[in-house]
């Protein structure tokens, strides 16, 4: 029986929760240093060279009330030639119920993180604000997918 819980367990935490949102943005000049001062006061900046810059944002009571670690991730790449920002999104918890296998989830509207979705969409509609970039494409995708997308200049992404 414990045998069968654990396979049940372990199936859910890999199946289908690897996702992340992907957004390709335009412009009109590099906007890392104005998300990264917007940012400061509630997430983790951290500010890779000057076209990329990590945010993490911990949630504290998540984290409690699933006896884990969960937090947002956004990750964004300023392309200079195309005056295109991309930003990967996702929230990662690592939970004892799932053995800490890390589970993803995009903001993209769906059942699964349900509950989470509306803070998520928040977090992402303040980066867009602070980054006063428009949108030309949003997808969810896996968390894994190349990023900054290659060749992003001239393919454009899906919606």
């Amino acid at each position: 029986m414990l045998s069968r819980l654990a396979l049940v367990v372990l199936l859910l935490g890999t199946f289908g929760c690897s996702s992340a949102t992907y957004i390709r943005a335009t412009v009109t000049d590099n906007p890392l240093d104005r998300v990264a001062q917007q940012a400061r006061d509630n997430w983790s900046v951290e500010r890779v060279d000057a076209n990329t810059l990590i945010l993490t944002d911990a949630w504290p009571i998540h984290s409690t009330l699933s006896l884990g670690y969960s937090a947002s991730h956004a990750n964004l790449s300023y392309d200079a030639p195309a005056s295109v920002l991309n930003i990967q999104y996702y929230f990662q918890s690592n939970q004892l119920f799932m053995l800490f296998i890390p589970f993803t989830l995009d903001a993209e509207p769906g059942l699964a993180g349900g509950a989470l979705k509306p803070i998520m969409s928040g977090q992402l509609n303040d980066i867009m604000r602070w980054s006063g970039a428009s949108v030309v494409s949003r997808r969810a995708g896996d968390k894994s997918d190349p990023f900054p997308p290659k060749g992003a200049a001239s393919s454009p992404q899906a919606n």
